[in-house]
């Protein structure tokens, strides 16, 4: 019978759900226009905006009740800094050019130019800083825990082969 790692299992989920929040939802519209993405109608709604802030805090109580284990749940804080970082930067572009953040995600497969011609260097400037914050602050909570974490996985996979090894010697013995 496989052993499987929960561990493993759980820092996916995470990464799947941090990621998807911000990229995949937030990110996201029904075209290119970063006027129809959805992060422009929650800085639009105030209840709209309460919902994302309590389903964000409610991730990020999932991240910290689970802070120090050895899995990447740190992913589970990415849609809160998502959101603060949205919000700080929207409130800064609403004082410079009296209207919200426009977030120009390119297209994978072409070299096209900006889609909203207003999106100026700040809107770009701020995006890429909101996206990549996400992404890679997870990493930094976590990253005094990586030898441990890279321990645990090499015991584990050791401990696997070892029971694998017992498993196929006592067939053999039969």
């Amino acid at each position: 019978m496989k052993e499987f790692d929960i561990n493993l299992y759980l820092s996916i989920i995470s990464i799947i759900i941090g990621f998807g929040y911000v990229f995949f939802y937030m990110l996201s519209g029904r075209n290119q226009n970063p006027l129809t993405y959805r992060y422009q109608k929650v800085l639009n709604n105030k209840i709209l905006l309460k919902r994302h802030l309590i389903l964000t805090c409610l991730l990020t109580a999932v991240g910290i009740f689970r802070y120090n284990s050895l899995t990447l749940e740190t992913y589970l804080f990415s849609p809160i800094i998502f959101l603060i970082f949205l919000l700080i930067s929207n409130s800064i572009i609403r004082k410079i050019y009296k209207r919200n953040i426009l977030i120009e995600t390119r297209n994978k497969y072409s070299c096209s130019p900006r889609v909203n011609k207003s999106a100026k260097f700040l809107d770009i400037f701020f995006g890429a800083l909101i996206g990549l914050l996400s992404l890679v602050s997870p990493i930094i909570m976590k990253y005094d825990k990586f030898d441990e974490i890279n321990k645990e996985r090499r015991k584990f996979k050791s401990e696997k082969h070892l029971s694998n090894n017992d498993y196929n010697s006592q067939l053999k013995l039969d």
